[in-house]
Parts: structure tokens; C-alpha cells; sequence
């Protein structure tokens, strides 16, 4: 499980990208929160297919088909709240918010938003935004996350520096796209994300397209070597298999050479019918004899 604290905004959209792909559609079964000294941990049960494990901390989430963590003997307030509303519900969508640190996952009554910067927390939406419970109820000048009030988003002003973080490593691409428009889309309030015909989303999505075909290509590379390693097992097997048979000859070979006059003897008397007790008996043309 890789911890979202050294990620851009950039590489926290692609996970949220694949852990849609593997909870999307699926219907929640039994969800846990386990508090820990440095943190905390909620775990989904999730049917899609099959069962799989979401499992989310302060700093960090993934997807398991194993579970990974012990389950709690008693539930908490918060756990019989989030049991109450989306247990037996089924995902309608996955999304990455305001491009932050920030995951919504949604059914077809609720919205529970996933924060993954300060202390991260959990909250608890109705599909109108209004919050029904969250993990860490705190108010800030502008914004308060507590029962009653409605959910927004931390102050996420579009300025360069903004921009830089969220996209990491990929900025200096993005940049010379940003400068080459016209006027200051910093200032004018570009959504780079969802100016689907900007030049900066032309390169945000060739970014993603890179992404998921490495992603592709690393599926498949793994996948063929696990059908090589199936080969060499296989292969190692008769490879032993074989060396226990050369072994098995080997010791008939010598015992063959060792007794080679009785053993002609034995064939000549059989061949001219001549009495000799140690031949048991006769198949076609083999002598079964006694040595």
C-alpha cells in the first residue's frame, strides 16, 4: 500500500482511476474501521464478482482480493453510522475531487469523500452534499466538517504553484502548453481538468493514456512471466523426474552387464528348451527368470 504523502495530484488520479476499475458496480457487504495509535483503517468489503478488500488509511488506500487485516470484536459509533447507510449498497462512481488529495465514492443515496492530506479523515454525505457524520469533525474560517453542515472542498486556488503540485514530475510539459495560451489561465480560472479542449488537457490526457498503457504493458509482462515460470516448474519437474529414471536404468544396466554369461546362458537354454530352474516361465519371446 503506497502512502499519498510524496505523490502529485497527477499520480493520486491515476490510483483512483484503478481502484474505480475494481470497485466500480460492486455492492458493499460489511465495513470495519480499526483505530490505531498512528492512524486509522477502514476496510470495505466489497462484491464484485468476487470479494475484494478496500482498504483505506489516514495516508494511503488499495484494493486486496485477500484480507490483510483483523477485524475489530467491537464496532464503533462511526463504523454502525457508515454500516447504516452503505452496507448492501451498491458503487455508482469513484471520482478524484477538485484535483486533491481527495477520493468520493458514491452510491445512489450517499457520497462518502476520502481525504488523504493533514490527518486524513472519512466523511459521510447525503447525495446533497450534506454531512450525515465524518471521522474528524473540525471547522475552519469557510469550511466545517460536521454534522449538518455542507461538505466543501479546501480552498484549491488555481495559481502556478497549484498546478506544479499537482501534476510533479510531468509540470515542465504541462508548462510550455500553459504558456503557449493565450492570456493567464491562472488567473481566468482555467479547470485544466476539465477543459476538454484546451491544449492543457490534450496533454493531461496523453499523460493518462501513458499511464494506463504502461500499466497495460506491465499486466502483461507479468502475466507472461508467470505463464514462464509455469513452463520452467513443469519442465524442472520432468527434469527430476527423468533423473530419478536415468538413475533406476543405470542400476539395471550394471546388474545387466555384471550377469551378461548367466544371462545368456539362461536365453540359450530357454531357446533350445533345455530344463533349467531358474526360469519361471515364458511371455512370447521374454524369459522370466531368477537370477
Amino acid at each position: 500500500m503506497e502512502p499519498f504523502r510524496k505523490t502529485c495530484g497527477f499520480d493520486f488520479y491515476i490510483v483512483g482511476r484503478k481502484i474505480k476499475k475494481e470497485i466500480l458496480n460492486g455492492r458493499i457487504e460489511k465495513i470495519y474501521f480499526i483505530k490505531r495509535e498512528d492512524g486509522y483503517v477502514v476496510k470495505f468489503m466489497v462484491y464484485k464478482n468476487q470479494k475484494k478488500f478496500l482498504i483505506i488509511t489516514d495516508n494511503a488506500i488499495a484494493c486486496y482480493e485477500n484480507d490483510i487485516v483483523e477485524n475489530p470484536h467491537v464496532p464503533s459509533t462511526f463504523t454502525m453510522v457508515l454500516r447504516k447507510h452503505l452496507e448492501d449498497k451498491f458503487i455508482t462512481d469513484v471520482l478524484q475531487c477538485n484535483n486533491d488529495k481527495i477520493l468520493s465514492v458514491k452510491t445512489a443515496n450517499h457520497i462518502l469523500y476520502l481525504e488523504f492530506f493533514g490527518k486524513g479523515n472519512v466523511v459521510l454525505c447525503d447525495n446533497e452534499n450534506k454531512i450525515i457524520d465524518a471521522l474528524i469533525k473540525r471547522e475552519w474560517k469557510g469550511r466545517a466538517v460536521k454534522h449538518g453542515e455542507i461538505y466543501k472542498f479546501p480552498e484549491n486556488t488555481l495559481s502556478e504553484k497549484a498546478v506544479m503540485l499537482f501534476f510533479g514530475a510531468y509540470f515542465n510539459e504541462v508548462k510550455e502548453n500553459i504558456n503557449a495560451a493565450q492570456g493567464n489561465p491562472y488567473e481566468s480560472g482555467i479547470n485544466f481538468l476539465g477543459d476538454k479542449e484546451g491544449e492543457i488537457s490534450g496533454i493531461f490526457k496523453n499523460l493518462i493514456a501513458y499511464n494506463l498503457k504502461r500499466d497495460y504493458e506491465m499486466e502483461k509482462i507479468e502475466k507472461d512471466l508467470k505463464k514462464l515460470e509455469f513452463i520452467a516448474g513443469q519442465q524442472r519437474k520432468r527434469s527430476e523426474e527423468l533423473n530419478d529414471e536415468v538413475l533406476i536404468y543405470s542400476k539395471i544396466g550394471d546388474e545387466i552387464y555384471l550377469n551378461s554369461g548367466i544371462i545368456e546362458e539362461i536365453l540359450e537354454n530357454a531357446k533350445n528348451k533345455v530344463p533349467d530352474s531358474r526360469i519361471k516361465r515364458t511371455e512370447g519371446t521374454n524369459v522370466v527368470a531368477e537370477i
